[in-house]
């Protein structure tokens, strides 16, 4: 059965000192394993919105909840992949060593960490590159490497943070057709920021669209319909694009 109430975003705002009001009263429920693509104009508040899922940032109004739990800072519950890439894995470490790396906290058995690392591993398609050190990985390889190592540590919710900005437009395709395989694999929770609409489409379950800031909220929230299968260019996908055009404001392709 659908759980509705499994992230609760409710009456939410946040302003920071000296600042503007960034976001205002954002009510946002969110099915347990939903795939949640947040859009809106360039600096509606979407980054803002993810810091505060994370726990990293605390609203100065409303409340955010998840399996009726406040979330009152950072934890293990949730893991956020961010869009640099260049610093995102240990250089010093091989990418296996770097999936393994934060198990060391909560598995003793050497070997067990390894095991869990490479299954990991292969989910995300770097089993044969397991030696092989950041240097020596695609930006691409990188980002499927930082899922994995969000992955072994089993995380209620994924957060992504315009994850896939920085690659070119190939290796961003096969990504956003990965990263759907591998939520389809392991069921979890996504809440996934992105300017690009057609990798909204691609991804999502559930759209959410948020007004210009400052001051943004929610404008509309939709569970997308498409028949299994639909490409780019395909009527219901063009369709679905369009709607959201429409309610992004004009001239916003994107930003925090």
């Amino acid at each position: 059965m659908a759980d509705w109430k499994y992230l609760n975003i409710s009456r939410l705002g946040k302003q920071f000192e000296r600042g503007p009001r960034v976001l205002a009263d954002v009510t946002l429920a969110v099915e347990r394993g939903a795939f949640l693509c947040v859009l809106g104009p360039s600096g509606c508040g979407k980054s803002t919105l993810v810091d505060l899922i994370a726990g990293f940032e605390q609203p100065t109004v409303g409340r955010i909840s998840y399996d009726d739990r406040p979330i009152g800072g950072p934890g293990p519950d949730r893991v956020v992949i961010f869009q640099d890439i260049s610093n995102a894995l240990f250089p010093w470490l091989t990418a296996l060593e770097n999936v393994e790396f934060g198990l060391k906290t909560r598995i003793g058995s050497r070997a067990e960490r390894r095991q869990i690392a490479r299954e990991a591993l292969l989910l995300v398609g770097l089993e044969q590159d397991h030696a092989k050190f950041p240097s020596e990985l695609s930006g691409g390889m990188k980002q499927r490497a930082q899922i994995a190592r969000a992955l072994v540590m089993q995380p209620e919710i994924l957060i992504m943070d315009e994850p896939f900005a920085a690659l070119d437009a190939i290796s961003r395709r096969n990504l956003q057709y990965e990263l759907k395989r591998i939520w389809q694999a392991t069921g979890k929770t996504v809440i996934f920021v992105t300017h690009d609409i057609s990798e909204a489409l691609i991804l999502a379950t559930d759209v959410a669209v948020l007004t210009a800031g400052p001051g943004a909220t929610v404008k509309e929230t939709f569970r997308l319909e498409l028949p299994p299968e639909t490409r780019p260019g395909d009527p219901p996908f063009v369709a679905a694009s369009r709607r959201i055009e429409a309610l992004i404001e004009p001239g916003a392709t994107g930003g925090a």
